[in-house]
């Protein structure tokens, strides 16, 4: 479906002939526990379905293509839980090197799509270095900081719980509308109140502890009330606020 929008899927001599006008979206997600009923690439699918589906909105304006998502994340705060992470300095390293090679396979125009919180900090600074570095235009965003007023406002996500959260309401809606087959309907955990903060992360202490730092057994909010229909009206949402974010930084 996507195919043409995708990176791998063209020739050296394709890439070649769009990449100085084009933009070129690398999505960024992780591979770690998501409770006992979402996938380990919930984060992953995430970023490369936003990806894909805002770059296919903007078409109209100008060319743009998706690289193959980078699934894995810094997500050490996942341990003990499954999870495949890269150290803070790795993601980092991963990311610089991942921009010089677009930017020497010829792209000016460079956006990071990330999907999981703990990358929040390796998208800004590899965007701030290799900009400056390159001499290039580069952004980087998670697809709720863009989209936050319009959830907020518009679909009243934060109904939901944690907007995204993490395996709560919002995400497992979204994962209902994308991939419900990867979805475990009978292994939602049971819905707690105590210890699981309020306010979103942006509005508190940041706190780690030396163990799982996610939430109340890795999961951030309660889950009960997510839906499928719910998910369908959230990520049309996402995408439109995505893919202005991108005319915005295209100057389209």
């Amino acid at each position: 479906m996507f195919n043409h929008l995708k990176l791998d899927s063209l020739t050296r001599e394709e890439v070649t002939n769009i990449a100085s006008e084009a933009m070129i979206v690398l999505p960024v997600g992780a591979i770690e526990q998501h409770g006992p009923h979402l996938p380990l690439c919930t984060d992953a699918v995430f970023a490369e379905e936003i990806a894909l589906r805002s770059c296919a909105a903007v078409q109209d304006s100008f060319r743009a293509v998706v690289a193959p998502v980078l699934s894995y994340g810094n997500s050490h705060h996942h341990f003990p839980m499954p999870a495949l992470s890269l150290t803070s300095e790795a993601m980092t390293i991963v990311l610089k090197d991942l921009l010089r090679s677009m930017v020497t396979t010829g792209f000016k125009h460079i956006a990071i799509l990330n999907s999981h919180g703990g990358n929040d900090e390796a998208i800004r600074m590899a965007t701030r270095d290799i900009a400056r570095e390159c001499q290039v235009n580069i952004a980087a965003t998670s697809y709720w900081t863009v989209a936050w007023e319009a959830l907020r406002n518009e679909c009243q996500a934060t109904q939901l719980g944690r907007v995204p959260g993490h395996a709560g309401g919002f995400e497992t809606s979204l994962m209902l509308h994308l991939r419900p087959e990867l979805v475990r309907l009978n292994s939602f955990p049971p819905h707690r109140h105590d210890e699981i903060p309020t306010e979103e992360m942006s509005r508190r202490m940041f706190i780690q502890r030396p163990n799982n730092s996610v939430g109340v057994n890795g999961i951030s909010d309660d889950s009960r009330h997510a839906s499928k229909e719910k998910g369908a009206e959230i990520l049309p949402v996402i995408i439109r606020e995505v893919a202005r974010a991108f005319r915005q930084f295209m100057g389209k």
